[in-house]
């Protein structure tokens, strides 16, 4: 006799919203690691205060405030911060985006521009394979 596998709806989603949402965070990692290297260094705060959330971004004012004291959060955030289904990847000081988007500034210790678009853009393809994968891995363990 065949085996006959059926799914309800919301039991699957569930499934497969779980397995997505932690591979994009583990996307993000990676991709955090890479945009860490080339982000701009003068006193480390910037690079510190990266972090990858899933839910909703971080307190941005609590994670500077940390970062400024020497606290790095990378990896900081392995259980969801919110409801949102949606992994981000931020840096949280008051001047990282303009650090981002100046591309005329001179970064004479390390780092450039663009620092987070860029790693993102690279990682992107890789990051969405890796949740196709693991959504499917996860309805195919649960049958």
């Amino acid at each position: 006799m065949a085996k006959k596998n059926t799914w309800k709806t919301k039991a699957a989603a569930k499934v497969a919203l779980a397995a997505g949402l932690d591979a994009l965070r583990i996307g993000g990692e990676a991709i955090l690691t890479e945009a860490i290297d080339e982000t701009p260094l003068e006193t480390g705060t910037l690079r510190r205060s990266g972090t990858v959330t899933v839910g909703a971004l971080p307190d941005h004012q609590s994670v500077y405030a940390a970062s400024e004291a020497g606290t790095s959060h990378k990896g900081a955030f392995d259980k969801p911060v919110g409801t949102e289904k949606a992994a981000y990847v931020s840096f949280s000081t008051p001047y990282s985006r303009i650090q981002h988007e100046e591309v005329g500034y001179h970064h004479p210790v390390a780092g450039k521009a663009k620092y987070l678009e860029d790693p993102f853009k690279r990682n992107r393809q890789k990051v969405l394979k890796l949740a196709e994968k693991r959504m499917q891995k996860a309805l195919k363990d649960a049958e």
